[in-house]
């Protein structure tokens, strides 16, 4: 299982919960939005209140892919949502389905969970990658480079983001040794 931050320019096609303070607790239910949020004004003091949802949204989007979203931040420009996707697959369309409504849309760190059990789980940080590493290695796994199940070969990711294979390896090795660095930083 994966778990994915997204982080897109908003504009007007944003959460309803923008301007209402730091979400705690959020939930979309039909055309309403239910949001619990900290304050602006107080660490202490929360605000719960009701939206309604009258427009195509992130969230709306998420659910439509079966993906519960959780805020991690908004504000009036972008927006920091978590989810859980059932597989790639629904990554990839989930992705693809965002960048329709979204200024921009990329993948900000994923967990993925091993086979034994939800302890094996590593926390994968691609905010410390350059630009140009990230968006290969995000590429790559949209494009299900990374699949078991096969996906997209070398030579198509190449062909797919118009560079040679050798500037696709040399990508994907710094992206991949600087991953698992940070994987293995505090072990």
């Amino acid at each position: 299982m994966v778990e994915i931050a997204l982080e897109f320019g908003t504009g007007t096609k944003c959460c309803a919960a923008r301007g209402l303070g730091t979400p705690i607790e959020h939930h979309l239910i039909d055309d309403t939005c239910y949001v619990t949020c900290r304050s602006p004004d107080s660490d202490s003091e929360l605000i719960h209140d009701t939206v309604p949802v009258d427009m195509v949204c992130a969230c709306r989007v998420l659910a439509s892919h079966g993906c519960i979203p959780s805020l991690e931040s908004i504000d009036s420009e972008r927006m920091v949502v978590r989810t859980n996707p059932e597989n790639r697959r629904v990554l990839r369309e989930l992705m693809a389905d965002l960048d329709d409504i979204a200024d921009s849309v990329g993948l900000r760190s994923l967990v993925v969970n091993g086979a034994q059990s939800d302890s094996d789980s590593a926390l994968v940080n691609l905010q410390e990658l350059t630009v140009l590493e990230r968006e290969t290695v995000e590429a790559a796994i949209l494009a299900g480079y990374y699949d078991r199940s096969g996906g997209a070969g070398f030579g198509d990711l190449a062909r797919d983001l118009a560079i040679t294979k050798s500037a696709l390896s040399k990508r994907l090795s710094s992206a991949e040794a600087k991953i698992m660095r940070n994987l293995y930083r505090n072990e």
